[in-house]
């Protein structure tokens, strides 16, 4: 096995590489991988440990492993068999009397045939002469490239992919309209930019100070890069190569003339002569440009219109394709590769010729590369396979894009397309040429041999006509024909890999499409390279436009962007890193930061929702917590967050009397917000802009005491029994004894609970009625007063509970409530204990508590509020008018809330009310349970359609493999990430959270989930 650099993202694209081993080792986390060189090293003596300076970031420099990697695994070559010749003096046997060798026979045949071929190789050359701006040029033929950028698909409409289909298709279309006869089009891997995300990731965090003895910063991105490249991460990039009209004679002969004399360019006389024909030769090509100038605008207006959306590719992405074509199989080297140097002359492409050393032997069946990136020696085993016979293809509605079936098998696939267009006139001559020939063939059995033609004469018959018949009557452009030939290049360590790379791909493929193993690999191979004739004309597809479309090379998984925090890698097309920033949502989208995550217990929720507090705390970004369960606790102890995180507990004996009581709890708003500014744009068509400022901040002040007064009622209601709130006075009492009371801070429940006594003891109400519901509800009140999980919100005697409004110095806040007796699911109410009636308005303050912890920061701070149990917030007025605050007011004050519920009708409104869903710019559902129910309101929180088969994708949700207890059968160990569908802004896809190479975090798995110290970070 080869060792990398540890920054090395060529690596992606090695051959020999198995597995990118990190070099980050935290406290008490090594690489699974490692254990073997571990155990090599034991005896050896160790090597002195390089120490990283702290300043040092991921990808400037990367401390070197204490672990001695393991020797590299060298493959002997086959030593040829060699025929010893006979000796000059030695009498030549006669032909009777001589015996053949079968075995040398064959030994002598193969190396003559080696031979040929190393002649035959050195023969070749390129047909590249030079490349001008975007447009290469051959002696015969002129191509203007475009580039593509990848483009979405998963979980899109089928009727939106059938446009998307449909605009490509016009697309080329309009190319042939235009007088273009031919395309190539190439489809190329880049690696996904791990480097670029970490730079990116550091210039727009604000991170924590780093603590001695725990991981820092510059690790911590250092470990992020290495378990990111686990995955071998690509993207994708399409060439559309469009074919110029044919160049002239004089420029076709002065490239010639300019070809010949290339050895003797460094003469005296003949090289002046040499490079003043090179000069002549580009300027002709420069003027052929300027000739067919508005053709080359048309094509550009075809190409970088709706479906395509192609750009004329730039200096550096000339580089790019030209350098991995001529060096397919070899890893990229990505800081040489993209230099972006400009136009190519003679001597840059007979460079490429030397990128790579190619060896075919006959019958191998596979092409070997060798050559040398970044001072290393590489070796690849490429098999190019092509495109046979095609089924009709149910696309979108059944199947993947055909060019997109390979996808998921991980391999950086690589394409080349040959495709030439016929317009209309050119289809129907040629259609009505094969009718001919088939009524010929078929007067030829019933005319002149008197027999019954074949059944295959009449449906081929009839199927011309038809296409004869839907090409006559069409008008929308999609009657373009198109033949083609379609290349698909598989890469491996060895040849027996390739050739289980191919057949892992033929199966994937089959049974509607043949992928077909070719012989001659090495003009197969040669074929990617711009410029390049065809290999040969077998397997050639006929196919309409709009079918050759349906292919959709350039789609992709596309979510996220390169910049946030990692959720997880994507699972639906090709598996690359998913990102996350945050804070996108209100910096630069303008749209609100709630985002519901709905899955069913047990379905990693909380785990997903722990790792994204921990990155945005590490990033710089304050974090509350409010975790019933008090599982996230651990958060708060790890290492890094020391002197920084604390954990409140709102239950049990260490909890402070009133911490929770409504009237503190709830803060009145800040006279120095910029939205009371006088100076602020709200108020500049105001007369007296100050007047106006303070009358819109005295409003605020009174909606917060009247929020204080509901909230206060709603807490008593939720710890009544139901017979008790079903009493038609109930509502009056608790109203009556609140508004007694006001909305000052300064106030407590205990205030509440002495009006209900007077109104009790009707000092000041003659209805009967009333006074006796107030002393029943007074009674009932009292006594749930005195319950110990009761004391947070009932401040002792002469106080008024937490009076700490000073700013905090705490970057994360974990609530807890240890002891807190939920009420059991699907319970009656009626049934409840006093203690599981008092969950409810603990659970629903403690959230009111997270809410004041993020919205009493300045407005300009990240902040992140993760509020888990959400169903016992919706089950009251006053908590669904919480979370839609949350909803409104999280854009304002830059907060990203994560509200985990089990269900979306939290979210949507049981009753048609308080529908939170447009104001859900991203979303995160995993694991469904199956229930029917929760699937319909997860595709309208994801704003997808039903009964379009996302509902099979949601009911699969959650971890690999089948949960039996049966030993033999079970396979849940096989896959244990749990799975979500992700929707952020307008891309949904599907999410792996697999944080198996992450050991950097070890530490952080085993503070959100005990698994983590079994299976690191699989658990999701």
């Amino acid at each position: 096995m080869t060792m990398q650099s540890d920054n090395d993202i060529a690596a992606l694209f090695d051959p020999n590489f198995d597995e990118p081993e990190p070099t980050v080792v935290p406290p008490g986390a090594l690489p699974p991988s490692w254990s073997a060189a571990m155990a090599a090293s034991r005896n050896a003596a160790a090597a002195p440990p390089v120490t990283a300076a702290t300043q040092e970031l991921a990808w400037s420099q990367v401390p070197r492993s204490r672990v001695a990697p393991p020797a590299p695994h060298v493959i002997p070559e086959p030593t040829p068999t060699l025929i010893e010749p006979a000796s000059p003096g030695k009498k030549r046997g006669t032909r009777r009397g001589r015996r053949t060798d079968p075995d040398a026979e064959f030994t002598r045949q193969a190396t003559a045939a080696r031979k040929r071929v190393d002649r035959e190789r050195k023969a070749v050359r390129l047909a590249l002469v030079g490349v001008e701006g975007n447009v290469t040029r051959t002696r015969r033929q002129s191509t203007a490239w475009f580039v593509q950028p990848p483009g979405p698909w998963n979980m899109r409409p089928v009727g939106k992919q059938c446009r998307y289909i449909q605009n490509e298709a016009l697309v080329v279309a309009n190319l042939a309209e235009s007088g273009v006869t031919g395309l190539h089009r190439r489809l190329v891997r880049t690696p996904w930019p791990v480097r670029q995300w970490a730079q990116n990731h550091d210039a727009w965090a604000e991170p924590i100070p780093d603590v001695p003895g725990a991981l820092s910063w510059a690790d911590y991105l250092r470990g992020q890069q290495h378990a990111m490249l686990w995955g071998n991460p690509t993207q994708k990039g399409r060439y559309w190569g469009v074919e110029l009209p044919p160049r002239s004679w004089l420029a076709k002969g002065l490239d010639t003339l300019g070809q010949w004399l290339v050895p003797v360019v460094d003469m005296t006389l003949l090289g002046r002569i040499a490079k003043l024909i090179h000069r002549w030769a580009r300027e002709a090509f420069r003027s052929e440009q300027k000739a067919i100038a508005d053709h080359l605008a048309t094509i550009e207006r075809h190409l970088s219109g709706q479906g395509v959306n192609a750009r004329p590719a730039t200096a550096a992405q000339m580089d790019y394709l030209l350098l991995r074509s001529a060096s397919l199989g070899l890893p990229l080297d990505a800081d040489g590769v993209i230099s972006g140097g400009g136009d190519w002359g003679e001597s840059d492409v007979a460079a490429l010729e030397d990128l790579t050393n190619l060896e075919l032997t006959p019958g191998d069946g596979y092409t070997t590369v060798r050559g040398q990136v970044g001072g290393r020696d590489y070796t690849g085993y490429a098999i190019v396979l092509t495109v046979g016979r095609m089924a009709p293809l149910p696309i979108p509605e059944k199947m993947l894009p055909w060019q997109v079936i390979g996808d998921p098998s991980g391999e950086p696939l690589e394409w080349s397309e040959r495709i030439t267009l016929r317009t209309k006139s050119q289809t129907l001559r040629s259609l009505r040429r094969l009718t001919e020939r088939i009524e010929s063939q078929f007067d030829h059995y019933t005319v002149e041999h008197d027999q019954v033609a074949p059944p295959e004469l009449a449906e081929q018959h009839a199927l011309a006509q038809q296409v004869i018949s839907d090409i006559e009557e069409d008008h929308s452009g999609l009657s373009v024909r198109t033949e083609g030939f379609y290349r698909v290049l598989v890469v491996g360590s060895t040849p027996q890999e390739a050739k289980e790379k191919v057949a892992l791909l033929q199966e994937m493929y089959s049974p509607r499409i043949r992928l077909e193993h070719e012989h001659g690999q090495y003009q197969l191979l040669r074929e990617f390279i711009p410029g390049e004739p065809l290999a040969n004309v077998a397997h050639c597809r006929r196919m309409s436009v709009e079918a050759l479309s349906a292919g959709m090379a350039a789609v992709g998984d596309r979510i996220g962007d390169r910049t946030g925090v990692v959720i997880g890698q994507t699972a639906s097309i090709a598996p690359r890193p998913a990102i996350w920033n945050m804070f996108a949502a209100h910096e630069s989208k303008h749209k609100s930061g709630l985002t519901p995550i709905v899955a069913v217990p047990g379905s990693g929720k909380t785990f997903l929702a722990g790792m994204l507090v921990y990155q945005a705390v590490r990033a710089g970004a304050y974090g509350v917590v409010l975790d019933p369960s008090g599982p996230l606790k651990k958060l708060a102890q790890l290492p890094e967050f020391r002197g920084i995180a604390e954990v409140q507990a709102l239950t049990g004996r260490t909890s402070r009397p009133g911490s929770l009581n409504p009237y503190r709890v709830i803060v009145d708003p800040r006279r120095d917000d910029p939205e009371y500014d006088p100076a602020s744009a709200d108020y500049a068509d105001d007369a007296d802009p100050f007047a106006a400022a303070q009358a819109q901040y005295e409003a605020d002040v009174r909606a917060a005491e009247a929020e204080r007064i509901s909230v206060a009622v709603s807490v008593l209601k939720m710890m009544l029994t139901p017979a008790r709130l079903e009493h038609q006075w109930t509502e009056t009492v608790l109203q009556t004894a609140a508004n007694m009371v006001g909305g000052g801070r300064n106030h407590n429940l205990n205030e509440v609970l002495a009006a209900i006594a007077a109104i009790g003891d009707g000092e000041n109400e003659t209805n009967v009625d009333l006074i006796s519901c107030a002393r029943s509800i007074h009674q009932d009140l009292s006594m749930m007063s005195q319950l110990a999980e009761a004391r947070v919100l009932f401040p002792g005697e002469g106080t008024v509970g937490d009076t700490s409004d000073a700013e905090r110095i705490v970057r994360l806040t974990v609530l807890t409530m240890p002891g807190l007796q939920l009420p059991p699911a699907g319970t009656d109410p009626a049934q409840w204990t006093p203690q599981q009636r008092m969950a409810g308005p603990l659970m629903h303050m403690a959230a009111w508590m997270a809410n004041r912890l993020v919205y009493e920061l300045p407005r300009y701070e990240r902040k992140v509020l993760f509020l888990d149990e959400n169903k016992y917030l919706e089950q009251t007025g006053a908590g669904r008018t919480l979370n839609l605050r949350i909803a409104r007011d999280s854009r304002k004050y830059k907060v990203r809330a994560l509200v985990c519920s089990q269900l979306p009708d939290d979210y949507l409104g049981v009753d048609g009310t308080d529908d939170k869903s447009a104001l859900t710019y991203e979303v995160i559902i995993g694991d469904l349970g199956g229930n029917a129910h929760a699937i319909d309101g997860a595709l309208k929180l994801l704003n997808l359609p039903a009964g379009e088969g996302y509902e099979s994708l949601l009911a699969g949700l959650g971890g690999g493999g089948e949960d039996t207890l049966d030993e033999d059968t079970d396979t849940e160990h096989l896959d244990q990430a749990r799975r979500f569908v992700v929707k952020m802004a307008d891309d949904i896809e599907l999410i792996r959270s697999d944080w198996t190479h992450f050991v950097h975090l070890a530490h952080v798995f085993e503070a959100l989930d005990s698994r983590a110290t079994r299976t690191v970070g699989a658990v999701g």
